[in-house]
């Protein structure tokens, strides 16, 4: 078949970066996620031309998934923070303003783009090395033996995303479930190589987030029918638990994508509820006390089943059948026509109805260490609770990822300050071994140096939100904001005192090397996830070298 229209050739844009429209794109964008950022940050409202749904949200995530561009370069940059968050779940803003920062400084002080990128990655390498290392004066270890600097790690996420709409007190009870959740998925009595368990999240909208609870076990929509009295009649635990995967509504069109042959006389639906009454008379034999089914349960088969003794759950849904299984350890059946095998059964230990704000659940819990567990989240409305979910979710992700790795970094922007301040100091004495050693020229090697070091200073920087002065002081290199109620650096390991010299972080200031802080009873209120952040910063250089890298954009317009 012939084309209708004539192809038309691919459009190529050469140097794509010395095009301003793509230059203002990018400004855009970072406007877009540094008004965003940290616990002032300002909200998004994110809604398309015709109506619909609006989403209001302050989380990298959530506005880069729904915010569509047509230009290639910040698709690739969208895309990387994306797959950064999918990973680590935070840093995601830190990584998208650190990134186009990178880039916008390579341009505006005319560096080659071949010399910025040998002096990022070289500058990349020795940030890792300081933040690996021993003397790092940014990091604290996280003691599992107390619960302080978990809680510290939630209530820093939580604090920074404003969408949630949560007062001090509320921000400090969600963190102490987020903690106690984590808690919750760690195996008790584990021996070698074991994974995490599962926290389902259950959100409740209308209620008060005081209402917020986790419990043990699974919780699930109370079966219709069934009475406290049901319950107690079970007598004490543990209970056979039987689940089906399958459909057992005795609906024809349920049976799957199958040729049907029916003989004259037959009645296919009759012979069905036959099978599954067969069905229902074996489980009952079997001493089964629960039966759930991910699909829907024939009435009368529901009937039989409670008439004898059984608890039923249906509809119980596809994010609720891996849980499941891991709390009963019973395997998923996909047939109704065979009978159950033994090892197919699993076991609950109690059953118990819990009042959750405005809905009653029936919760399940495990017979053996099986680390599931039901966080209960309420809210005044839809969107704050979805923010909410989506963060607690992402809270408890960090803490996992803290038991790799466990440590933390100071935030409130003191990380980024005390980084900029010792690489600038690092650099500056062997700027000319450096600068022979990378093939290019020493003024090249300052400029880059110190584009890389404005960049990470401008995430710090984009903290502020309400018009006042940012400050680093010239020993600790720790960011600070005037208030008149607070006399601590903005993550609140540092004391002011009269002696301390600050001066304002948007200016130019003498290079000195950060002072170690030694024997401070103090602690930091604010905590970043180390593993999160410091991938966060090597996939930003490598991101912001890829797109300085690119000299052309060939695109298909047909």
């Amino acid at each position: 078949m012939s084309r209708i229209c004539k192809k038309k050739p691919a459009v190529c844009t050469d140097e794509p970066l010395s095009n301003s429209n793509i230059c203002q794109k990018m400004a855009l964008l970072r406007n877009i996620l540094s008004t965003a950022y940290g616990p002032t940050g300002r909200l998004k409202q994110i809604h398309n031309n015709v109506g619909g749904h609006v989403l209001t949200t302050s989380t990298s995530t959530a506005l880069l998934k729904r915010v569509d561009t047509s230009e290639p370069l910040l698709q690739m940059i969208s895309t990387a923070v994306q797959h950064h968050t999918a990973c680590y779940s935070d840093c995601g803003i830190f990584m998208g303003i650190f990134t186009l920062r990178l880039i916008e400084n390579t341009l505006n002080n005319g560096l080659r783009t071949a010399t910025a990128a040998k002096v990022y990655k070289h500058l990349v390498e020795e940030c890792t090395m300081y933040l690996k290392g021993d003397s790092c004066g940014c990091k604290v270890p996280v003691d599992f033996s107390s619960s302080d600097s978990l809680i510290a790690q939630a209530r820093s996420m939580i604090a920074s995303k404003p969408a949630c709409m949560l007062n001090s007190t509320e921000t400090k009870h969600i963190s102490s479930l987020i903690v106690q959740a984590f808690l919750y998925s760690i195996h008790c009595n584990s021996s070698g190589v074991s994974c995490f368990g599962r926290t389902v999240t259950i959100g409740i909208e209308g209620q008060s987030v005081s209402d917020s609870s986790v419990f043990p076990g699974l919780l699930v929509d109370v079966p219709e029918m069934l009475q406290p009295a049901d319950l107690e009649r079970l007598g004490s635990g543990p209970f056979k638990v039987v689940l089906f995967s399958v459909s057992l509504s005795g609906d024809l069109s349920e049976v799957g994508d199958v040729t049907l042959e029916i003989h004259r006389g037959v009645d296919p639906e009759r012979d069905l509820l036959q099978q599954l009454l067969k069905l229902g008379e074996k489980v009952v034999m079997d001493k089964v006390s629960l039966f759930a089914c991910q699909k829907v349960v024939h009435p009368i088969l529901q009937h039989y089943l409670r008439k004898h003794g059984v608890v039923v759950i249906e509809r119980l849904g596809l994010a609720l059948m891996e849980p499941f299984v891991q709390l009963t350890g019973a395997q998923a059946i996909a047939s109704l026509c065979s009978s159950v095998p033994v090892e197919a059964f699993g076991m609950v230990k109690e059953f118990c109805l819990q009042s959750c704000g405005s809905r009653e659940l029936l919760q399940l819990l495990p017979s053996k260490d099986a680390a599931v567990s039901t966080m209960v989240l309420c809210h005044r409305n839809e969107t704050m609770l979805e923010e909410l979910k989506m963060t607690c979710k992402r809270a408890e992700h960090v803490l996992r990822l803290t038991l790799r790795e466990p440590y933390a970094l100071l935030g409130g922007g003191c990380t980024e300050t005390l980084l900029a301040t010792h690489i600038r100091h690092m650099n500056c004495s062997k700027t000319s071994t450096m600068a022979q050693a990378l093939c290019i020229s020493h003024s090249e090697f300052i400029m880059a140096v110190e584009a890389f070091c404005s960049s990470l200073r401008s995430v710090a920087l984009s903290l502020e939100h309400d018009g006042q002065d940012c400050l680093v002081d010239l020993t600790y290199a720790h960011r600070w904001v005037p208030d008149i109620y607070s006399k601590t650096c903005s993550c609140g390991l540092v004391e002011d005192r009269s002696n301390l010299e600050k001066t304002p972080l948007n200016t130019a200031y003498h290079t000195f090397s950060p002072v170690s802080l030694i024997n401070t009873d103090n602690q930091p209120r604010i905590l970043d996830s180390f593993s999160a952040k410091l991938n966060a910063l090597n996939v930003a250089v490598e991101m912001a070298n890829f797109v300085l890298d690119v000299k052309y954009i060939i695109k298909d317009i047909n």
